[in-house]
């Protein structure tokens, strides 16, 4: 069986943060920074999440951007978003203060091929912080409707967004997926930021976001 989403939490959730990103992007203009690949740079880690956090360059992202994932009861698999192309992030650091992101369908086909030859894709952990074991990547690709590749219940995110699914065979990791403690993935590494100025497709793409439902 599988369980759907609370539809009531994820349309208040969404209210919210799109009341957010109007505020930050009306009342402040905040800059825009494209995230960058180098050569020992990347994906390090996927980790289930229920809360965002960040750590200096070392990103890690997690609800701000990300669409909770869908769960298969009976083969104890969890299915989601891990990176949504072209969709500013709201962030804030010391360092920058407030500020987006934005990884491009570019940059996301880059992160999504070294993740899988550094062979990083086994690399769990919890809300940024505790190691597990038992949780295994058992597909994963990126949205190209072109080839028809797009999955159900997923039509409105971005082609070139990369999707993953885990099967969850650790006990206690199920038993706090199930009870809601883990809502959506996120992806750790080091990144490169590149400040663009603002362009006429960014501020487009957000006043479709604040124009969304």
């Amino acid at each position: 069986m599988k369980r759907g989403l609370d539809l009531t939490s994820f349309f208040l959730k969404t209210l919210q943060k799109q009341y957010l990103l109007h505020y930050n992007y009306e009342m402040k203009k905040l800059p825009i920074y494209n995230i960058t690949l180098g050569d020992a740079e990347g994906i390090k880690i996927m980790s289930l999440v229920e809360s965002p956090a960040v750590e200096d360059n070392f990103l890690k992202f997690a609800e701000e951007h990300q669409i909770q994932f869908s769960i298969d009861e009976e083969q104890h698999i969890v299915f989601g978003v891990a990176l949504r192309a072209d969709y500013p992030i709201y962030r804030c650091s010391p360092e920058l203060g407030e500020y987006y992101v934005v990884f491009s369908k570019e940059t996301i086909k880059e992160l999504y091929e070294k993740f899988m030859i550094d062979q990083n894709f086994n690399n769990i952990n919890l809300n940024h912080d505790t190691d597990t074991e038992g949780v295994y990547l058992i597909q994963s690709f990126i949205k190209n409707v072109n080839v028809g590749i797009n999955p159900i219940g997923f039509e409105h995110i971005e082609d070139g967004s990369w999707f993953t699914a885990y099967k969850v065979e650790n006990k206690q990791v199920w038993e706090d997926v199930k009870a809601g403690k883990f809502n959506g993935f996120s992806v750790e590494g080091y990144f490169g930021l590149e400040r663009q100025e603002p362009k006429d497709e960014i501020e487009e793409l957000i006043d479709e976001i604040l124009n969304e439902n």
